[in-house]
């Protein structure tokens, strides 16, 4: 295999969990007093973590918000996704067998994720158990991609060094999250950017279904 290492992002790359977010906030929002936000919207809002959901989401709307409405409509979207991650959250098609061919060839394989611990934890133990190697979300005063402190925190707890690994994702966060880690990138277009956003944003290899992963990273 070319790299010792494939470090993954989890949602619009391994899971889709689009349908689970739009719910979560949506749920959060009503017992705020807020009207719902489609899907299109709440896609584009998806990235940079939860807090930053918020924002966009708040900002989205007519008018201005206090630190008080935003606290608790984080607050309360939080406790609703950690509650309710599982729901129409499912693997990409081939993913499941892609990741297990990576890992029977000897490749070591992580996530790092803007997503919050719990339900990181939650959602990779019940799609793939056993399968990674490292797992990292996110928690409060940890910092979040495209930072590169999460990445090398995973590469030093592997032992594996920058040219030893390439990093996997969907999003304009992912490429700059490799950018800065010194990481070779794969990025997908089959999670929640477009192949020509992608382009857009500086991707250089982009695949359109995980079996092209196998075939890159041989």
């Amino acid at each position: 295999m070319r790299y010792r290492l494939a470090c993954f992002d989890l949602d619009g790359t391994l899971l889709d969990t689009l349908a689970g977010l739009v719910n979560a906030l949506n749920a959060a929002r009503r017992m705020n007093g807020l009207a719902p936000q489609n899907e299109d919207q709440i896609r584009s809002f998806i990235g940079n973590g939860v807090e930053k959901l918020i924002e966009r989401s708040l900002e989205a709307d007519p008018g201005t918000y206090d630190d008080a409405l935003k606290q608790k409509l984080l607050d309360d979207r939080i406790r609703y996704y950690a509650a309710n991650c599982l729901f129409e959250t499912h693997p990409y098609d081939g993913i499941v067998e892609t990741v297990l061919k990576l890992k029977s060839s000897g490749m070591l394989l992580a996530v790092v994720t803007n997503k919050d611990e719990i339900p990181t934890t939650i959602l990779i133990d019940h799609f793939f158990p056993g399968v990674f190697d490292y797992v990292c979300g996110t928690m409060p005063g940890k910092p979040r991609k495209p930072e590169p402190e999460a990445v090398g925190m995973c590469l030093d707890a592997l032992g594996v060094s920058p040219e030893e690994c390439v990093y996997i994702g969907d999003s304009e966060v992912d490429i700059l999250t490799a950018r800065n880690s010194g990481l070779d990138l794969i990025s997908c277009d089959w999670g929640y950017r477009s192949r020509s956003f992608l382009r857009d944003n500086g991707a250089g290899i982009i695949c359109s279904e995980p079996a092209d992963l196998w075939r890159l990273l041989q």
